[in-house]
């Protein structure tokens, strides 16, 4: 399929896109028919042919999603990439395939600008980039310039995506219902649904950067700002920010004080956003939406999926921190059913499960804070992480606050990316913030 004619291949209707992800079904199915035969008959090395497998699914799954675009892809690169809830083979595809969406055709994006904006982009920057510079699944960025001589990111977003947002996730929740069980799909999928409409909705998202720029833009951090003129609900133009991506950034092979340094920019970052009165956190912690610049400060781009957190489900976190430093077992159980991680309706046997893994989850996440540096390159505490993110694709039952979903998110993309920079991160700055935040709610400090 040529660029050109890839934007009129969006499927935009429920029974299309329906359509869509049954063919893909069938595909799946067929591909896991022929390994089983190839199972039964004993042919081949079955570890690598259960890999071949993998791939092959990954890369049919990601053909139908790129023309499905919106929500469904979002989704698949999601569970790949930020949870590791799916297999190694399916985040190397999607790894792989980040930034390989087919882009509208020229003709399509003027169309777009001029429906958001009342005037073809001629006519409203002094020079505009027909070619994305980037494609992603809710829509692509083109390099512009302002009459002022400012560069320009414009972002235009695909056709119909906000209409998709429900039916896509209905397609979703089938396939979910058949993975966990539970009462609390309903607020999950809600949670899920609500920052899909915000993330479609540029007007929103350009109030978002305008709060992010104003609090973290500066000597460490490069926080574009919008142009509110020029945006719209679907066109969102913002200061361009120059960077390099996280693989092109280790591709120069920096050194250890080079990665050390971009690694300590990103944890203090998002402990910045967690000890904030705010409560108000960027979090689409994935490797796209960070630049890695020559000045030595870090870009952060992207901020359609924020979440801000209520006041009591932050404070509670806060203290669930605390009590896993002072490893006081009767303050965690107790805020693990203040979050809805336990409850009394759950079987005894299911409650022993989540709290067996929750308590060595959390004592994982809490290792950094004990020391006053921490080598998120030491192979054993990435083995220990992917062991967790294993186990987790193991628990059947859906429980916990529907606010952990975007925590999660921000979190494993944060523990994602320090790993893969091997980074050195001095943990001292980040426990006195959240002493300080600990402070405000009445609880005593914890130390190392």
């Amino acid at each position: 399929m040529s660029s050109d004619d890839a934007s009129e291949d969006f499927p935009a209707s429920k029974l299309e896109r329906s359509g869509l992800f049954a063919k893909t079904g069938l595909k799946v199915g067929k591909n896991y028919a022929e390994y089983l035969m190839d199972r039964a008959t004993g042919a081949d090395d079955p570890e690598a042919r259960k890999r071949e497998l993998n791939t092959q699914n990954a890369r049919d799954l990601f053909k139908e999603f790129t023309r499905l675009r919106g929500t469904a892809l979002k989704l698949a690169q999601s569970m790949s990439m930020d949870t590791g809830l799916l297999p190694d083979e399916f985040m190397d595809v999607m790894a792989e395939a980040q930034y390989s969406v087919p882009p509208m055709n020229k003709a399509l994006v003027r169309k777009r600008i001029r429906d958001g904006l009342g005037r073809f982009p001629e006519l409203l920057f002094d020079a505009f980039e027909p070619e994305a510079m980037a494609a992603a699944s809710l829509g692509q960025v083109h390099r512009a310039r302002l009459d002022d001589g400012r560069t320009v990111a414009v972002k235009v977003q695909y056709p119909n995506v906000r209409e998709t947002i429900e039916s896509d996730l209905a397609v979703a929740r089938t396939l979910f219902e058949r993975l966990v069980e539970g009462e609390d799909l309903d607020d999950h999928f809600e949670e899920v649904k609500a920052r899909l409409q915000e993330e479609t909705d540029y007007l929103n998202e350009a109030e978002n950067i305008h709060h992010f720029a104003d609090q973290y833009d500066g000597d460490k951090l490069v926080i574009p700002r919008p142009v509110h003129d020029l945006t719209s609900e679907m066109v969102l133009t913002m200061t361009y920010v120059e960077g390099q991506h996280l693989d092109a950034f280790l591709d120069t092979d920096p050194d250890q004080e080079r990665r050390d340094h971009f690694g300590q920019r990103l944890w203090d970052f998002l402990h910045e956003q967690v000890a904030s009165n705010a409560r108000t956190l960027h979090a689409d912690t994935h490797p796209g939406n960070f630049l890695f610049r020559d000045d030595g400060r870090l870009g952060v781009i992207d901020f359609g999926c924020v979440k801000t957190f209520p006041q009591p489900f932050r404070d509670d976190m806060l203290r669930l921190y605390r009590a896993r430093m002072a490893d006081d077992e009767d303050e965690i159980t107790r805020l693990l059913y203040a979050l809805d991680i336990l409850r009394d309706d759950l079987p005894q046997d299911t409650q022993d499960e989540l709290r067996q893994f929750f308590d060595r989850y959390g004592s994982l996440i809490v290792e950094p804070y004990r020391q006053s540096t921490f080598d998120f390159g030491a192979p054993g505490f990435r083995e220990r992480l992917q062991d967790s993110f294993e186990a987790a694709s193991q628990l059947r039952a859906a429980t916990g606050s529907p606010h952990f979903i975007f925590l999660n998110k921000a979190l494993v993309g944060l523990l994602n990316l320090l790993t893969r920079l091997d980074a050195r991160v001095d943990t001292t700055g980040s426990v006195s913030l959240l002493n300080e935040a600990l402070a405000d709610l009445g609880c005593a400090p914890v130390g190392k």
